[in-house]
């Protein structure tokens, strides 16, 4: 068993070229790897358990070796996706639930039946190129861009992502290369996962513009603007716009009350006021003050959960 603690974000047009010779001001040594084509299978019930469980089961088949793979429900906030994840090298596609650690599973979980149940809702394919990053206080990452498709029986999307993934050291040197790279680079920070984008592809759901409520914690308020984000991003939504600007709003007025995030409220209500504009466009959510904010924003609530 891992925790798996990694920051997702995706490009808007196409892999970077020339990112090692970008990484190289920013880090004290990179260990470039080879290029991997990763086919993974995403499996779960017809009527969905392993979701409904916060669960995803995936088969990755890489370089002739099969390896399966349990993650269990974690925590989310902004791009930083922290998780446990158990793996299993295998012989066969199919994952076999017996292999697994007998105390991952819900109380009553009938595996025999839920192994019966079990089918293939979705592929991924996609190339990755790796790079290990000693940063400058000897914490270890590996950075990853990746390129590919989502495949369902009837459709396809594109996967164009870099992503940063902490090996050892401090949770904190990982934030910091993450903002040099949204300064340098069209990025946004991801909420989706991949897997997550397959489900909603595989059962042809579209994201829904989700309401903000009269009460909501910071951490709410901010995956209402990434979720958001992502539906204005689908389908250019007005009523998502709008909501990420009032939810923005709600946010500088919490910033107000952080001592150590007080500068970033000017700025939050600079963006909420951008949101609300009748030529708000997607652009907005390129932008290095958007996500140097989402960046703030996520590492505050990580400590703060992390020291309750």
């Amino acid at each position: 068993m891992a925790m798996e603690i990694e920051l997702k974000f995706l490009l808007r047009s196409g892999p970077v070229k020339g990112l090692e010779a970008l990484l190289q001001p920013m880090v004290a040594a990179l260990q470039p790897s080879a290029a991997l084509h990763l086919l993974n299978g995403y499996y779960d019930t017809p009527d969905h358990w392993f979701q409904k469980h916060g669960m995803g089961l995936r088969s990755r088949q890489q370089d002739g070796q099969i390896e399966h793979t349990i993650k269990l429900a974690g925590k989310q906030h902004g791009a930083l996706h922290a998780r446990q994840e158990y793996n299993v090298v295998a012989s066969q596609l199919v994952p076999q639930l017996a292999d697994f650690p007998a105390d991952i599973w819900p109380e009553s979980t009938d595996l025999p039946v839920l192994q019966q149940q079990l089918t293939e809702l979705f592929r991924t394919d996609f190339c990755r190129q790796p790079w290990l990053l000693t940063l400058q206080d000897g914490t270890l990452v590996e950075l990853v861009q990746d390129e590919g498709h989502i495949q369902t029986a009837q459709q396809q999307a594109t996967i164009c992502e870099l992503e940063l993934e902490l090996k050892s050291g401090q949770v904190a040197a990982v934030f910091a290369l993450a903002r040099q790279l949204v300064t340098a680079l069209p990025l946004r920070l991801g909420i989706q996962s991949k897997a997550e984008r397959g489900y909603r592809l595989s059962g042809n759901t579209p994201l829904q513009v989700k309401a903000l409520p009269p009460e909501a914690s910071p951490a709410l308020l901010l995956r209402l603007v990434q979720h958001n984000e992502a539906c204005y991003l689908q389908d250019g939504s007005p009523d998502a716009m709008l909501t990420v600007s009032l939810a923005l709003n709600r946010l500088a007025q919490w910033l107000k009350t952080v001592p150590t995030l007080q500068r970033w409220q000017p700025i939050c209500t600079q963006l909420s006021a951008k949101a609300a504009q009748s030529k708000a466009d997607q652009q907005l959510f390129f932008g290095s003050d958007y996500n140097l904010l989402l960046l703030a924003l996520s590492e505050q609530l990580l400590d703060t959960t992390a020291s309750v």
